[in-house]
């Protein structure tokens, strides 16, 4: 018997040796984001009402009761949801099954579980070893807002998540058979579900464009044969929603919020300060009652809390120094993406960190490889491990004093 259970024991080992490490690292981000979501099912879910109107042929909702009236605006006497469709696409399927009961916060839940497994095959391919590849994963999970995000799964957050994973699977497809179509595809998915996304179109261009000759004009046709037919849709959709090409729905949304302006675009170098004392000064908040302290000691304001204190590890991207031209493509892809949201009028609000952060997250991630797939630091090591406890204290948090319910 005995005989028996150490050769089970032996098998079982060997079976584990040979399944993946990022498969081990998908497990145990599903269990903290099925711990942290307490089941719930997010009230703001935007996206399941507009799966739903796509199901039968529309374009414009038709529900729209309680928290739903987040982000969307009546046009021409038709309710609208002005976030870009692609999460909606992805809960269709669910829509069909369980109809405006869906949970949207399952989807957000499974992105963020295939956006871990991209991340941690993304930087194996990058040259990191397991050690590293784990802590940079960790860091990209739990230091940014991208396990907050996926935990709650309300609609502006789901879309954080859709395009985050959208992204590491365009950059995994970069150092993979580098597919032009679908890198560009993929490149759609992340700009359709968050709209700073379309800046990070010409670095996939520069990348897949680098080969010269016969190659370099396949994947140029490659691209355009994606980029073509998908800019047409969004201007029929577009004509569908507003009877214009262009997508006017966050600049309405922003002329009837009342932290807006009557009239005008909502980016505005007027509120650049703003965004940058968001980004990088903004600090948690002391808990007090007549000067003395009081459980948790820290709050957060729901404005958010900046990178600086939230998620410091992102310091280790200017470590990356080669490839020199790389380096250079994907600084410019950073500062390209983050400039509309530095230049819009709101931070994000609701949120723990900067989730907006999450929208260059994915190129920060593979600068901070470059950086460190030689030597890890160990000051590097402690600032990884510091912005994961500060994200796990925000899940906590919010779970505990923001959302004890849904």
């Amino acid at each position: 018997m005995l005989v028996l259970v150490v050769r089970a024991a032996s098998d079982v080992r060997r079976l584990a040796a040979r399944v993946p490490a990022w498969v081990y690292a998908c497990a145990a981000c599903l269990v903290l984001l099925l711990a942290a979501s307490q089941g719930r099912s997010t009230p703001y879910n935007n996206y399941v009402f507009l799966a739903d109107a796509f199901l039968h042929g529309r374009v414009t909702i038709e529900h729209w009761p309680g928290p739903n009236t987040v982000d969307a605006l009546v046009y021409n006497g038709k309710p609208t949801i002005i976030e870009g469709p692609f999460p909606a696409l992805l809960m269709m399927p669910l829509v069909a099954l369980w109809g405006l009961a869906a949970n949207q916060t399952a989807l957000a839940i499974f992105l963020c579980v295939v956006a871990v497994g991209a991340a941690w095959m993304l930087c194996t391919r990058l040259g990191c070893s397991t050690w590293t590849t784990a802590v940079l994963v960790l860091f990209l999970f739990a230091g940014t807002d991208l396990w907050w995000c996926s935990m709650l799964g309300d609609v502006w957050f789901v879309a954080h998540t859709a395009a985050v994973c959208a992204t590491l699977l365009a950059l995994l497809e970069l150092t993979g058979k580098r597919r032009a179509w679908l890198v560009m595809l993929l490149a759609a998915c992340a700009f359709e579900s968050r709209f700073t996304l379309i800046f990070a179109v010409p670095f996939y261009l520069f990348v897949l464009l680098s080969p010269s000759g016969a190659s370099r004009k396949a994947a140029l046709y490659s691209s355009l044969a994606v980029l073509v037919p998908v800019a047409l849709l969004w201007v029929l959709y577009n004509e569908a929603r507003w009877g214009t090409p262009f997508d006017i729905g966050y600049t309405l949304f922003y002329h009837q919020d009342v932290w807006g302006q009557p009239t005008g675009s909502p980016f505005r170098v007027s509120y650049v300060p703003y965004e940058l004392y968001s980004f990088f000064l903004q600090s948690p908040l002391l808990s007090e009652w007549r000067q003395q302290a009081q459980w948790p000691i820290f709050k957060v304001d729901p404005h958010g809390v900046a990178l600086t204190f939230a998620s410091p590890a992102m310091i280790l991207a200017f470590l990356a120094r080669e490839p020199r031209r790389l380096v250079i493509a994907l600084w410019s892809t950073v500062v390209l993406v983050a400039t509309p949201s530095i230049l819009y009028y709101l931070d994000g609000w609701y949120q723990f960190g900067m989730r907006h952060a999450l929208d260059f997250a994915p190129f920060i991630l593979v600068l901070m490889a470059l950086g460190v797939r030689e030597r890890f630091p160990r000051w590097g090591i402690a600032l990884c491990a510091y912005s994961a406890l500060v994200g796990a204290w925000g899940v906590w948090y919010w779970d505990t004093f923001f959302r004890t319910g849904n």
